[in-house]
């Protein structure tokens, strides 16, 4: 059986909005190559931009820490991957124009002994699998990622300790995106910004994240 890091998948969660509380009021606004430290490619830009029907977005700061709210920042998020969940940098993207306070998209990374199999027979017709990483799912609610990445826990303090993979997740009510492409557009944006991840941790030539995401 899989650690509970693995066990429960974003793609069939209800929400990522319990941890507004952690988040500040959302700043400056960005445009979409900008957003969550610059992690998003020219084709998950372009992703973002269709979900959300404009280019003007704003983020708020996170738990990055265990003692002080910080922006979002890649390094953090490698930093803080044996976190617990709350302590773990998060990336908020927020509609300009979106008054409800609920965030476009949530994106976490976490450290996991596991990852779930790829041959696994799932009943919900509304969950489509990709061929990156070890796995990869979208569903009505989001994404997850799972990709070999060996990283070793910090000797005080670690929620996990040392483990083979890392989970990406990323959490985008379904009500505040547009197009056609919803899930492609999910996924390519969930592999570009774990493409960077795995740079900055050392594991990209491990990882078996492509370029280009295809399409299913």
């Amino acid at each position: 059986m899989l650690s509970l890091t693995v066990a429960v998948l974003f793609t069939g969660a209800c929400g990522g909005t319990s941890d507004k509380e952690a988040a500040e009021s959302p700043g400056t606004p960005a445009t979409a190559s900008r957003v969550c430290d610059g992690a998003f490619d020219a084709p998950a830009a372009e992703a973002l931009r269709r979900l959300a029907g404009t280019d003007r977005f704003e983020e708020s700061a996170g738990a990055g820490t265990r003692d002080e709210t910080t922006a979002f920042s890649l390094r953090n998020a490698v930093k803080h991957l044996h976190d617990a969940y709350r302590q773990r940098s998060a990336c908020w993207v927020y509609k300009t124009s979106d008054d409800s306070g609920e965030p476009l998209l949530e994106i976490r990374f976490s450290a996991s002994q596991g990852y779930p199999s790829k041959t696994r027979k799932d009943s919900d017709t509304d969950k489509v699998t990709y061929p990156v990483g070890r796995f990869a799912q979208v569903g009505p609610n989001g994404a997850d990622l799972f990709f070999q990445c060996p990283t070793k826990a910090p000797a005080e303090g670690a929620y996990i300790g040392d483990t083979e993979y890392v989970k990406a997740e990323l959490f985008s009510p379904p009500g505040h995106m547009r197009g056609d492409s919803m899930d492609h557009d999910r996924m390519v944006i969930l592999n570009s910004i774990s493409r960077k991840v795995a740079h900055i941790a050392g594991c990209a030539s491990q990882a078996d994240l492509p370029a280009v995401v295809p399409t299913r």
